[in-house]
């Protein structure tokens, strides 16, 4: 069962103790989206990822804590948090993976030639939707070495 983008980005939120810009967390939301598919062959979030400048963004995401600009992210923008349980070892995975890394490096990694992103990027373009199947290729690319 996925979980929408907002309980996603809350939990990502909390792993990171409250000290996650949007655009760190949107990558990392993107990376964890990569680990579900290829591990668990199912998506982690209910929203299609699109190809902005900046890497993949997760629109509801993103809009949720857009006010944030390049802050951390608060709290008081979420009114409860969701069941997650089942996806707690999606989150742990990508922070060993991924929560080591600034946001330049994020930005970065997910502007990989051979991912996803670049396969659907448009300079300026938004709404431009990254089919989780490619995602998945991203992620059979990635761990293939």
């Amino acid at each position: 069962m996925t979980i929408t983008s907002a309980a996603a980005l809350r939990r990502m939120c909390e792993v990171k103790d409250w000290n996650i810009t949007n655009l760190e967390a949107n990558k990392l939301l993107y990376f964890a989206q990569m680990i579900a598919l290829g591990e668990f062959d199912k998506p982690l979030v209910d929203e299609y990822f699109e190809a902005w400048d900046l890497g993949p963004v997760l629109p509801g995401a993103y809009h949720k804590a857009k006010m944030f600009g390049d802050k951390p992210i608060k709290k008081f923008i979420f009114s409860s948090r969701g069941p997650i349980a089942s996806w707690e070892a999606i989150f742990q995975r990508t922070l060993e993976e991924f929560g080591h890394l600034k946001s330049g490096q994020l930005v970065a990694d997910s502007h990989w030639p051979q991912g996803a992103w670049a396969e659907h990027y448009t300079r300026g373009a938004r709404g431009v939707e990254i089919p989780n199947d490619d995602i998945l290729k991203e992620y059979r690319r990635r761990t293939a070495n």
